[in-house]
């Protein structure tokens, strides 16, 4: 009887034991996880690259903590412009400019997270599309198409279709030509009359304008984005394209803070 009562009790030791040492293990896989997700929850952490006027390309990766936009600092995440470039908005609004270029894939790979980041941003703000380019090659040539439609009041009706023409079908689009008959083509726009905006003195001034602020911006490539003509936002140094309008949202709320300051 003294044995079974002795073996009992150290059974019932035993799985108490076990219990408590369970408990432990499973609490502390628990904080695990808990401290694994919070130190791991990027905004994204895809890899990219820059595309150069020559060329080249640059690869950078660099993790952003989502819901920390104070760690967001000059020369880590974005850069400050020590001379800042005039903006085109009125002063009740933040200027924020897309700089792309059409032959450059990942302005193509950004194109759609900047379009639905446009529909999100509020009234004071200024969204503009730039064309990318630094001298007179096919950079400068694309501008000038895109200029052309815009002033033709088809912006958002060929915007789309000219960057999948030339990155999915690998139709340059070189020269005006081949414009005219790719946009009469697929939507009806009259080869005549965008010759004529095409050669027109409205889009030799906005390149002009454009080429002179852009040089303002000490781009290195593209794509960008610009605020406020004073903060630069670039793969390079946000890590990836979708961390771009995560770093622009910040740098706005930025700009609207230090101008109530």
């Amino acid at each position: 009887m003294i044995k079974k009562t002795k073996g009992i009790l150290g059974i019932a030791a035993f799985l108490g034991i076990a219990t408590v040492a369970a408990s432990y293990l499973f609490s502390d896989t628990q904080h695990s996880q808990e401290v694994t997700v919070t130190q791991n929850t990027p905004v994204a952490q895809a890899s990219t690259t820059t595309h150069s006027a020559a060329g080249d390309t640059s690869s950078a990766s660099v993790i952003i903590q989502s819901g920390t936009p104070q760690l967001f600092q000059p020369g880590q995440h974005y850069r400050v412009l020590s001379n800042p470039v005039t903006t085109d908005a009125i002063p009740e609004k933040v200027e924020v400019v897309s700089i792309f270029w059409y032959g450059c894939p990942h302005c193509y790979a950004l194109e759609p997270r900047i379009e639905r980041w446009q529909q999100t941003l509020p009234g004071d703000v200024e969204f503009i599309r730039t064309p990318g380019f630094f001298g007179p090659n096919l950079w400068q040539t694309h501008a000038r198409l895109y200029y052309t439609v815009r002033n033709l009041g088809l912006e958002e009706q060929v915007h789309a279709g000219i960057f999948s023409e030339i990155q999915n079908r690998r139709n340059q689009l070189k020269d005006s030509e081949q414009m005219a008959e790719f946009l009469n083509r697929e939507f009806g726009v009259e080869p005549e009359a965008f010759n004529k905006a095409f050669k027109g003195f409205g889009v030799n001034n906005q390149l002009q304008k454009a080429f002179s602020k852009l040089k303002g911006y000490r781009l290195s490539g593209v794509p960008a984005i610009v605020i406020d003509g004073r903060y630069v936002v670039e793969p390079g140094l946000a890590g990836s394209l979708a961390n771009m309008p995560v770093i622009a949202d910040y740098l706005i709320r930025k700009v609207k803070q230090d101008r109530k300051g």
